[in-house]
C-alpha cells in the first residue's frame, strides 16, 4: 500500500473517532454542559450509559440499525454524518498539506468549525470557549511555524513585525464588528432604528466588554485569583429565532460572529479570511432567497438565518481553495502580459 495512501486511511479513522467526540461536545455545550462531565457517553433520550459497543464510530449506528440498545429510541442521522464528515475532512486537510505540522493544526481547527456549524445551525449560538479554542489553534500553529522558520508568518505594521495570526484574528474581526456597527448606524438614520449616536456606542461598548470579560475570566484558566473579578457565565441553552431578530434589529453582526471571525483569521490569515467572507456572503444570501422562494414569504416576512455556519463554510473554501483562487484572480485580472505572476503562497498560510 502506497504511503500516501496509509496516511490517508489512518486520517480518515482518526477524523470518525474525533467526530465521535465532537457529537458529544455539539450536543452538550448549547445545554450548559461539560465535555467532561460525565466521562462517558449516554444515550439523549433514557440516558442510559453507552457501552464500547454503541461507540464505534459509522458503524455502531448501523449495526444497531438507528436504535438505541436499551430504550429502543431511535438515532438521528446526524450522528454519523458528523463522524463521516470530520473524517472526509481530515482526509481533504491530509491530502493538501500531507504528513506535516500543518496538517495536525488544520485538522484541530476544521473539527472546531463542524462544532460551530452545526451548534449556531441549531441554536443561534456559538459558545465563547470554542471560538477562544479556535483563536489558540491559530495562534499555536503560527508560532509554531515562525519556530520551523517556515514563510509568510510575519506581517509588517507600521515597520513591525507582528504574527500573522495575530493580524489576521484582529483584522477579520475588525471587519465583521464594523459591518454590524454600520448596520446600526444606517438603520438609525434611516429611522428605522434607535439614535445612531447612542445605538453605535452601545454596540461599541457591549462588544469590547464582551471582550475584556472573555480575556479575564480564560486568562483565570491560568491564574485562578482573576475569576472573581468576572461573574460566572449563564449556562447556554441556545437562542430563538425571534430573539436573533431582536439581536438583528439591534445590533446586526457581531458578538459570537465577530468571535468566530476572530478564531477564522487567526488560522487563515487577513487575505483568505477575507475570501473567506466574500463565500459566507455569497452562500448564505443564496441560501436565503432560496427559503424565501420555497417558503413564498417576502423580504420583510424574515426568517432568522444565523450567519456562523456560512462563515464556516467560506473559511473551509478559502482553506482548500483560497490560495488556488487568489492565483487565478492575480493571473487574470491583476497583472499584465510582460509582468510575472508572484510565486508562493498568497493567503499567508503555511504552503
Amino acid at each position: 500500500m502506497p504511503l500516501q495512501t496509509f496516511g490517508l486511511i489512518v486520517a480518515f479513522l482518526f477524523g470518525i473517532n474525533i467526530g465521535s467526540f465532537l457529537n458529544v461536545a455539539i450536543w452538550r455545550l448549547p445545554r450548559g454542559g461539560s465535555i467532561v462531565e460525565p466521562q462517558w457517553s449516554y444515550c439523549p433520550r433514557c440516558e442510559h450509559r453507552l457501552g464500547a459497543l454503541d461507540l464505534f464510530p459509522v458503524f455502531s449506528f448501523l449495526l444497531l440499525g438507528r436504535k438505541c440498545r436499551y430504550c429502543k429510541g431511535r438515532i438521528s442521522w446526524r450522528y454519523p454524518a458528523i463522524e463521516l464528515l470530520t473524517g472526509l475532512l481530515f482526509v481533504a486537510v491530509t491530502y493538501k498539506f500531507g504528513p506535516t505540522v500543518d496538517s495536525i493544526f488544520y485538522c484541530l481547527f476544521v473539527a472546531a468549525l463542524v462544532c460551530v456549524f452545526f451548534i449556531d445551525l441549531e441554536h443561534f449560538v456559538i459558545p465563547d470557549g470554542l471560538n477562544v479554542l479556535t483563536v489558540l489553534i491559530g495562534i499555536a500553529h503560527n508560532l509554531t511555524a515562525i519556530y520551523l522558520h517556515e514563510p509568510n508568518q510575519w506581517v509588517n505594521v507600521a515597520g513591525a513585525h507582528v504574527p500573522a495570526s495575530i493580524v489576521g484574528a484582529l483584522g477579520y474581526a475588525a471587519v465583521i464588528y464594523s459591518i454590524g456597527l454600520g448596520y446600526i448606524v444606517f438603520m438609525g438614520i434611516a429611522g428605522r432604528g434607535k439614535n445612531p449616536i447612542t445605538a453605535g456606542w452601545a454596540y461599541i461598548k457591549e462588544n469590547v466588554g464582551d471582550w475584556a470579560w472573555i480575556a479575564v475570566y480564560y486568562a483565570g484558566s491560568i491564574v485562578p485569583p482573576l475569576r472573581k473579578f468576572v461573574e460566572q457565565p449563564e449556562p447556554l441553552e441556545g437562542t430563538t429565532a425571534d430573539e436573533i431578530k431582536e439581536d438583528e434589529d439591534g445590533g446586526a453582526m457581531g458578538g459570537g460572529d465577530g468571535k468566530l471571525a476572530a478564531g477564522i483569521g487567526a488560522n487563515i490569515f487577513v487575505a483568505l479570511a477575507l475570501q473567506s467572507l466574500v463565500w459566507a456572503v455569497f452562500l448564505g444570501a443564496f441560501f436565503g432567497v432560496a427559503l424565501i422562494i420555497k417558503q413564498r414569504r417576502s423580504l420583510d416576512g424574515r426568517t432568522a438565518i444565523p450567519f456562523g455556519p456560512w462563515m464556516v463554510a467560506g473559511a473551509l473554501i478559502a482553506l482548500f481553495m483560497g490560495n488556488d483562487i487568489l492565483h487565478w484572480y492575480v493571473a487574470n485580472f491583476l497583472t499584465f502580459p510582460t509582468t510575472p505572476l508572484p510565486s508562493g503562497n498568497l493567503g499567508g498560510t503555511a504552503p
